[in-house]
């Protein structure tokens, strides 16, 4: 799997920093998914809260079935907003799937999963600055199929 993330640099920062810690925490989500185990991945270091519970949700019912992913997740349209505290932020981004697919994690057969308007999804994120400097997902919401992300 590969993973795309536009708008890396925005000149600030404290956006910067949360934008890389984003991206690590998203690799520990699709990492924990590639392996099958949740323990190696990271995924408590960068989720907390109502996030950890609903990314350990997430990997626990795809490792159940044996399903990883195939091929390339693009995220786009990455915007930050730091707050007055400069502890908390919020994150919005949409995420481009059509070229990924679903992939049985014995097999490694394709499952052909078809592009369609849920292929695009629309992320807004609530995240905290822990005190060793990491910026942790605490809320997650999604929309998937959302108008602003479509092509």
């Amino acid at each position: 799997m590969k993973l795309e993330f536009e708008g890396r640099q925005t000149g600030d920062a404290a956006k910067d920093a949360i934008l890389a810690d984003n991206e690590r925490a998203e690799s520990t989500v699709w990492q924990a998914m590639a392996s099958g185990d949740m323990k190696k991945s990271g995924m408590a270091f960068y989720y907390t809260d109502n996030a950890l519970v609903g990314v350990y949700e997430y990997v626990k019912g795809a490792n159940a079935k044996k399903t990883s992913w195939a091929g390339t997740l693009r995220y786009f349209d990455r915007n930050v907003t730091v707050f007055d505290d400069k502890k908390s932020a919020a994150l919005t981004y949409c995420l481009d799937e059509s070229k990924a697919d679903l992939k049985n994690r014995e097999t490694n057969k394709l499952q052909g999963t078809k592009t369609t308007s849920d292929s695009y999804v629309f992320y807004n994120l609530g995240l905290k600055k822990n005190e060793d400097g990491v910026w942790q997902t605490w809320d997650v919401t999604e929309e998937r199929g959302a108008q602003k992300c479509q092509p």
